[in-house]
């Protein structure tokens, strides 16, 4: 009995024959998730090993030393799963939540000053704080739970990752939901509440001004972080070399924003004396704008380039398959699959001869060797097989014994030489014999390969089903340093959810980071409002947007991502990128769109806010 996914994802391979006759599906209640590849096989008779069985109870359970099955074997703990999710969803929607109590708070704050002139305490400010942040929780509420609703009725299939959310699992987590919107309710308000900037009680009513300095030795830090993030990870061994460019990677993320923040600082005032000189003042007040507020547009600028860095990264640290995988990548790409591993070996005569017969007319069998060096003597390989074996991979069968230069002319040996240790000039020994019978020294190993006569890739479903009727269910036919790929195969799936979970918390921190920005620059638009009435149109706002917000951002879009490339070229997988050159130019294309969409709707809304804006006296 197989589950559905396997059944849907072994179908060009035969997965129908290959384990025997189909009887059926596994239901759901018998899968710990509706995409589970899982196989219920009863073996036959000559192939069931009674001293090797155990009862297994409470599926997918440990019980009694028992290791647990399915997915539960190969999956990483939730415990892993939750350290990512909190690190790529949870804080930016922390970070997303503290932007949305403070955006458009100018207003709440002149009414909670008001109430503190007439006499109001904390708790009465307090409620009246809890009662305006109410109405867009629910809401948000509502709509969190209009998207979680369909999960409750039918399977969810989740995009870019082979994961389907059960119904009965979504179910199950109910409670687990509602106690997750009453908390989310209870941090909005505990965070409209806290982040509420208090005058203290004898405190200056005197303006002050609001420019923003920034640290002077602060952006200095940045290119010493560069060069140890790209230079240092080549200096350090292979033990340190991840996290030493970990420890890199995460100084150019610290320290970029104060770069960004005095290169804006500098670039506002030469905006501003270039719209003195000119007469323009949109250039004039957007130059004065960024020298004096560096920090408002440098979070929303420095926010795009760390996403793209993120992004980056969670793309090179999916794409680190190992030095193994890669070269068993490498391996398929240079021989297929015209040659095979069997394993294990069988030491059983009778069963090994049925295998034999079984076989293609065009598919032979040869039994490596494999004798671990002595003195000065290297590691040997000796291959032994038919004639008609020996000569499909070039050997020599005359005589009973003859020994090769070292380099053999057939490509798959020179690959069976690479994985067995032996380097590929190690000594080949071909002798004509027997495959089966064979028994391995304290000294040696035994491995059966399947080679295919003229060299074409062979059918692995075929020889897999074949290895498991007359070897044992264990038996089964790999390509060379499979077992790797199937590493890699493992990685990549994780890699998925990385890339997934990665692109929510970007879109998270960026809309965070982006509104606060955007906030800013709304309440910039309501005290320049009457520059409206100066200028004699709403063209100034325009000009605002385009100097101080959108060309920054499209500088960072670029820089960013030529930074990504820079910080990711020192990682490389055999001799190769990890992360292919087109996913920059998407990131700036990507960010750049972005950021064009957002400041169309700032001056939008501050040509709105200048509408409506009449002289009081406030």
């Amino acid at each position: 009995m197989l589950s559905p996914a396997l059944l849907k994802a072994g179908e060009r391979e035969g997965i129908r024959t290959r384990y025997g006759k189909l009887s059926g599906t596994i239901g759901v209640d018998g899968l710990e998730a509706p995409e589970e590849r899982f196989a219920y096989i009863r073996p036959r008779v000559q192939l069931l090993d009674k001293q090797d069985m155990h009862p297994v109870a409470a599926f997918g359970l440990p019980r009694d030393g028992i290791a647990s099955l399915g997915e539960s074997m190969s999956i990483p703990g939730i415990s892993v799963f939750a350290a990512g999710l909190a690190g790529f969803t949870l804080l930016p929607a922390v970070a997303l939540a503290v932007a949305a109590v403070r955006i458009g708070s100018a207003a709440r704050e002149k009414r909670l000053a008001l109430f503190e002139a007439l006499g109001a305490g904390a708790g009465s400010r307090m409620v009246f704080t809890v009662g305006e942040v109410a109405v867009p929780a629910l809401l948000g509420l509502a709509a969190a739970a209009a998207v979680i609703s369909p999960a409750l009725v039918t399977d969810v299939p989740f995009p870019w990752v082979d994961f389907t959310l059960s119904v009965q699992d979504a179910r199950r987590a109910v409670p687990w939901l509602a106690a997750a919107g009453v908390a989310a309710f209870a941090a909005l308000a505990m965070a409209a509440v806290l982040f509420h900037p208090h005058r203290p009680a004898e405190s200056s009513t005197r303006p002050v001004s609001r420019f923003q300095r920034q640290r002077a030795w602060l952006p200095w830090l940045f290119p010493f972080a560069m060069l140890f993030a790209v230079r240092g990870s080549e200096l350090a061994g292979d033990d340190l070399r991840l996290p030493v460019y970990a420890l890199g990677v995460a100084g150019v993320l610290a320290t970029l924003p104060s770069v960004i923040a005095a290169l804006t600082g500098w670039s506002g005032g030469w905006i501003a004396r270039a719209g003195h000189r000119l007469g323009r003042p949109g250039m004039l007040v957007a130059g004065r704008r960024m020298a004096a507020q560096t920090r408002v547009i440098a979070r929303f600028v420095a926010a795009v380039i760390v996403m793209i860095g993120l992004v980056a990264q969670a793309q090179l640290w999916t794409g680190l398959l190992g030095e193994n995988a890669a070269n068993a990548m490498a391996t398929r790409d240079r021989i297929g699959t015209s040659l095979l591993t069997i394993s294990p070996y069988s030491e059983d005569r009778e069963q090994m001869q049925e295998f034999t017969a079984a076989l293609p007319a065009d598919v032979h069998l040869l039994l490596a060797q494999q004798t671990a060096p002595s003195g000065n003597n290297g590691e040997t390989l000796t291959l032994t097989g038919s004639c008609a074996a020996l000569k499909a991979v070039e050997l020599p069968c005359s005589g009973a014994e003859a020994a090769t230069d070292g380099k053999p002319r057939d490509a798959r040996i020179t690959e069976v030489l690479r994985w067995t240790g032996g380097g590929t000039n190690g000594q080949v020994i071909a002798q004509q014999g027997r495959v089966d019978g064979a028994r391995a020294t304290a000294d040696e190993s035994l491995t059966l390969l399947a080679v295919s006569r003229p060299g074409d890739n062979m059918s692995v479903p075929m020889l897999k089903e074949t290895a498991r009727a007359h070897l044992g269910m264990r038996a089964s036919a790999e390509p060379l340093g499979n077992s790797w790929l199937m590493g890699a195969t493992d990685l990549a799936v994780s890699g998925s959810w990385v890339r997934l979970l990665g692109l929510m918390g970007a879109c998270l921190t960026v809309l965070a980071i982006g509104f606060t920005a955007l906030g800013e620059f709304l309440r910039f638009g309501r005290e320049v409002a009457p520059l409206s009435v100066l200028t004699g149109g709403n063209g100034i706002f325009g000009s605002i947007v385009s100097w101080s917000l959108l060309a920054p951002t499209l500088a960072a879009a670029a820089l960013g991502s030529v930074l990504s490339l820079w910080l990711t070229a020192p990682i490389t997988v055999g001799g190769r990128q990890p992360v292919p050159d087109s996913l920059y130019v998407v990131l700036a294309v990507g960010a750049s769109a972005c950021a064009v969409l957002l400041c169309l709707w700032g001056w939008r809304s501050a040509t709105r806010a200048a509408a409506s804006w009449r002289p009081v006296g406030d």
